[in-house]
Parts: structure tokens; sequence; C-alpha cells
């Protein structure tokens, strides 16, 4: 068996492959891989900042939760407070209206009683006339 001696046109070739590699890295690969990485950190950095920004947001509006509940509640108490004072006043309303009724209803039955002993009287008194007439008018 024989040996295959490497004549001068191997040694080009893979010359020519290495230079051909170095001439692609530095011209081709090596901006595409800062071009990549310079992204990559731009998207990262971006990511980053929404996150932060994603956390002020949760703070804030946790912040502004706490407040709406406060302000919800003072509203609740305040509202509690009208419908008690309300409702007293509705009742003070209810009552003197009550006293009022009362006090007219008693008014009204003392006058009638009056008026009732008054028609009793002249009734009496007209009854009396009336009779005196009648025997009057049998004995004539």
């Amino acid at each position: 068996m024989e040996l295959v001696q490497p004549d001068l046109s191997v040694v080009v070739v893979i010359l020519l492959v290495w230079s051909l590699y170095f001439i692609l890295k530095r011209s081709f690969f090596n901006p595409i891989n800062k071009i990549l990485e310079d992204r990559d950190a731009a998207i990262r950095g971006a990511q980053r900042e929404a996150n932060q920004k994603l956390g002020e947001f949760e703070e804030k509006s946790g912040i502004y939760q706490d407040h709406l509940n406060a302000a919800r509640q003072e509203i609740y108490r305040q509202q509690e407070t009208l419908r008690s004072e309300a409702l007293k006043q509705r009742a003070d309303i209810v009552s003197k209206g009550r006293q009022e009724a009362e006090g007219l209803v008693q008014s009204t039955r003392d006058e009638l009683q009056n008026q009732v002993a008054s028609a009793k009287k002249d009734l009496e008194s007209d009854l009396n006339n009336i009779a005196d007439g009648i025997v009057k008018a049998i004995l004539r």
C-alpha cells in the first residue's frame, strides 16, 4: 500500500479555508453577534424596566385601593350617621304629629261633648216648650 503524499494544493486549500474563516468571522459573524448581543441587552433592559414599572404600578394601585376603601368606609359611616339622624328626626316628627293629633282629637271630643250638652239643654227646653204647647192644645 502506498502512502499518499500531500501536495501543495492541499496546503493552499487549508490556508484559503482558514483565511476565509477569519475574514468572515471578522467582517460578518462578529458584527452579527454584536447586533444580536445588543438586541438581547436592549430586550433585557426593556423587560427589566417594564417589570420595574409594573412593580411601581402595583404599589400605587395598592395605595389607591387603600385610599378608595378608606373613602368608602368614611362615606358609609357618614351615610349611617345621616340615616340615624333622619330616623331620629322622623321619629320626632311622628311623635309631634301624634301628640298634635291626640290634642286635636281631645279638643274635638271636648267641643263635641260641649255641643252635645248644649244640644241636650236646647232639646230639653224645646221639649218643655213643645210639651207645654201640646198640653195647652189639648186643654183648649
